[in-house]
């Protein structure tokens, strides 16, 4: 059974920082969960940006939130109305109180979409006044929903697919820790790279250890197909003579991130994905996930995560 010690670690450290931290280190659970989120509390009373907040909130959500503050503050302004009375609006139909209040709503709504079709109009110093900082009130929200809603259409949400396992696969006379990935976008990406993070417990320590490792790839000008991340398992890689077990005792974990430019957006997109020790595979490869028909070449993303057993 292989075995990595602190010690020899300390013999082979490259002072290297993935930035992870000491007290990082401690934890028992994985690097990542399975959002691609880390794994960490963050206790007491953290900044909270509320338009990071947003842009990070799905569509649908973001929309009912929309849609909820739109409904609220005009039943807000519509209560304002009916409080000041009747004689605050000229035009209001005689009716139940729900059908009065009703009409002081969609004069709210009027009002703070600067609609005014003139049905109803304000009178008086008190309603005219409420209308007027409604008004306002109105132009400044379109304005920063419309710039949120911008940004949200406009931020790449580029997400490329990952192998479900990381294969320790046959490699030259060697054996390598390879992954594949592919764009399943048609936007074209270019200059991608990838960086691979192999994180584990030494031997009789408690402190998660980060390495990062050698690829034989690390960097393609373009990126039509899959790319399969290749780590040759060499004897100074930190992964040598690790079997199936010794990466399950060890609580390892593999850590990738890829980066690339969106030819589209003209931006730099970056995705971060993990392989815990269960999901990690030997003495297998991966099968073929291209094929040239009529001169023509078909990429079957549904095969991405396909392998075989090596014999």
């Amino acid at each position: 059974m292989a075995k990595i010690n602190l010690r020899e670690f300390k013999k082979n450290n490259n002072h290297e920082d993935s930035g992870f931290g000491s007290s990082y280190r401690g934890s028992s659970d994985g690097v990542l969960n399975e959002r691609g989120e880390f794994n960490v509390n963050r206790v007491g009373t953290p900044q909270i940006s509320v338009f990071h907040e947003l842009l990070e909130m799905r569509w649908g959500r973001m929309l009912l939130l929309i849609f909820v503050f739109y409904t609220v503050i005009n039943l807000f302004f519509a209560v304002a109305y009916y409080l000041i009375g009747r004689e605050g609006l000229s035009g209001i139909r005689d009716g139940n109180t729900l059908e009065v209040f009703s009409q002081f709503f969609f004069f709210s709504v009027q009002t703070f979409t600067t609609v005014g079709y003139g049905g109803l109009h304000p009178v008086g110093l008190a309603s005219s006044s409420l209308a007027g900082f409604e008004a306002l009130s109105g132009l400044l929200t379109f304005a920063i929903i419309t710039g949120l809603v911008y940004s949200k259409f406009s931020k790449p949400n580029f997400k490329l697919i990952f192998s479900k396992n990381l294969l320790i696969a046959p490699y030259k006379d060697i054996t390598g820790a390879m992954f594949r990935v592919a764009n399943p976008h048609r936007q074209k990406l270019m200059d991608v790279e990838a960086t691979m993070i192999f994180s584990y417990f030494p031997e009789g320590s408690n402190a998660r250890i980060f390495r990062t490792l050698e690829l034989e790839i690390k960097k393609i000008s373009m990126f039509p197909l899959s790319w399969t991340i290749n780590h040759p398992i060499t004897e100074e890689s930190p992964m040598y003579g690790l079997k199936k077990g010794d990466l399950i005792r060890l609580k390892s974990e593999m850590i990738l991130l890829i980066s690339a430019y969106d030819e589209e957006s003209g931006r730099t997109i970056k995705n971060i994905h993990s392989y815990p020790s269960a999901q990690i595979e030997c003495n297998v490869k991966f099968s073929p996930m291209t094929e040239v028909i009529e001169g023509r070449t078909n990429l079957y993303l549904e095969k991405i995560s396909d392998y075989e057993t090596v014999h």
